[in-house]
């Protein structure tokens, strides 16, 4: 039974896999695990998973993320990462992200760079549990020279515009929605991303989302479904949990909390300081945004 507000009464029964944040994290937290970031740039990010992961005592993490954002920030500024794999990383129109470019110019992480293609063709094989993929490239990319997992395979195919790219094992995947059963059927306005790729191509799944649905809302909205159910491990009820990004049609992108994060950065501010920033909206998730 869902109340007016859409929240599930406590009915033990009807809890299934709902949890908070940290429960449904820390049994699945490891030095050294690989993490898929859900969402894209500012957009349905999981940052109250984020921070979660922020606080905990883990460290030494590989993030693979398609577009990564204030995710990959504020676990840089928490000292979590060793590793970042991606396509892109940045903040949209509010340009590089400070954090990340100091860390790349430092060499205090590795990077892992990949074309949109052939991280998405990379995914897919993951998902498929293959061990790699098959895609066309010219030979004189740069890839071949900045990414080890990228390798020809003309033997295979006959033809020198064949490549195997290696699928990543992902540890854990953390994702944010806009509602979900407390089973894990997940639903998501707009567009989904690679999330329904990264579930099924992790070996755990959490999700957050802004309200939970009942089992009437699911069956009336079964075309909206994006997750499964049999994928997700955890689920986090966290209203206001993709801030300061967007989450449609809840919320847009918190501009003026963006544009404190890029004139602090401009400013010499601390990493402790933008990650304070970059979650300080977190901290007022129950007010309109």
């Amino acid at each position: 039974m869902a109340d007016d507000t859409g929240n599930l009464t406590k009915d033990r029964a009807a809890l299934g896999k709902l949890t908070d944040a940290s429960s449904a994290l820390r049994p699945f937290l490891r030095d050294g695990m690989c993490i898929g970031l859900g969402g894209f740039g500012l957009d349905r990010k999981p940052m109250a998973l984020v921070r979660e992961i922020a606080a905990s005592p883990v460290r030494g993490l590989t993030l693979e993320t398609f577009a990564g954002g204030l995710d990959v920030e504020v676990l840089l500024a928490a000292g979590k990462v060793a590793r970042i794999c991606a396509c892109h990383v940045g903040l949209d129109h509010f340009g590089l992200a400070p954090l990340f470019r100091t860390a790349r110019q430092s060499g205090g992480v590795d990077f892992e760079e990949w074309s949109e293609w052939t991280q998405l063709a990379a995914w897919r094989a993951a998902a498929e549990k293959a061990p790699y993929a098959v895609v066309p490239l010219d030979p004189a990319t740069d890839l071949l020279r900045v990414n080890p997992h990228i390798a020809p395979a003309p033997a295979l195919f006959g033809t020198e515009q064949a490549f195997a790219v290696r699928a990543p094992a992902f540890d854990l995947a953390i994702l944010h929605a806009e509602a979900v059963h407390p089973e894990g059927w997940a639903i998501a306005e707009g567009d989904i991303y690679l999330d329904p790729i990264l579930a099924r191509a992790a070996k755990r799944v959490v999700v957050s989302a802004e309200r939970l649905i009942d089992d009437a809302e699911l069956e009336r909205r079964h075309r909206d479904v994006h997750l499964i159910g049999a994928v997700v491990d955890a689920v986090v009820l966290a209203p206001g949990g993709a801030l300061p990004g967007s989450c449609l049609p809840n919320y847009m992108l918190d501009f003026p909390t963006m544009r404190r994060y890029v004139e602090a950065s401009a400013a010499g501010a601390s990493a402790a300081d933008l990650s304070a920033i970059a979650l300080s909206r977190l901290e007022r998730a129950g007010d309109e945004p």
